[in-house]
């Protein structure tokens, strides 16, 4: 049986630091006084069109200090996550749904710009830029964060993006289809992928190399030694 390639959450894996341009900074002080500058007056930017290639990749969950920072929930290692090395965020209020999915969402992300972000503690911490104090921060408690799925680089050999999961058609040896792909969740044993079945109720099998013999993600199939019955 081939071992199933282990999934890496909805961001990425990367070498080195997050925030390299803060790591110096205390973590205690989350927003150090910026430094004085010559710049002239920025003009104001037309909104950024909305990726059509959005993946959740986190959520934002409390304020950190009283200068306008949130903690974010990564859905992967913090220190591992995309969000460290983009500086454009989309946010919107949470759905119910933790993780990757295709579950209907009604509200339109906005863009949300960051000034700075690190790791801290396991968690990320950020400063966007229209937030100022704590009251601005909490207000965005609770919001999913998402990032293009275009800014997330390769990942290493065997290794799977969650989101692109999504979507795919499972089925066992026999050819017996076991449903469709539309969310991928861990409660931290393993990841599970949640089936859509036509006429039935959802199927759940664990992400695992028991159960998962092959993944063509091209032809977005995935060959699972599963039953119908279980």
């Amino acid at each position: 049986m081939r071992p199933a390639r282990r999934p890496i959450g909805q961001g990425v894996k990367l070498r080195g630091a997050i925030g390299a341009a803060t790591s110096s900074a205390n973590a205690d002080s989350p927003d150090p006084a910026p430094a004085a500058t010559s710049d002239p007056p920025q003009q104001p930017q037309e909104a950024p069109a909305i990726p059509g290639d959005l993946v959740t990749v986190g959520r934002i969950v409390d304020s950190y200090g009283v200068r306008g920072w949130v903690k974010v929930e990564s859905y992967n290692q913090a220190q591992d996550s995309v969000l460290g090395r983009v500086r454009c965020w989309w946010v919107r209020p949470s759905s119910a749904a933790r993780g990757p999915s295709l579950i209907a969402r009604t509200v339109t992300p906005s863009a949300c710009e960051i000034e700075r972000v690190r790791s801290h503690g396991g968690i990320l911490v950020a400063k966007p830029r229209t937030s100022h104090d704590r009251d601005t921060a909490i207000a965005l408690k609770g919001y999913e964060v998402l990032a293009s799925r275009s800014d997330f680089p390769a990942g290493d050999e065997g290794e799977y993006y969650w989101g692109d999961l999504i979507g795919c058609q499972v089925e066992n040896p026999a050819g017996q289809a076991l449903g469709r792909v539309f969310a991928v969740e861990d409660y931290g044993a393993h990841p599970i992928l949640r089936l859509e079945v036509e006429g039935g109720p959802e199927r759940m099998i664990p992400f695992i190399g028991v159960y998962i013999l092959d993944v063509d993600l091209p032809a977005q199939r995935i060959l699972a030694d599963w039953s119908p019955d279980y």
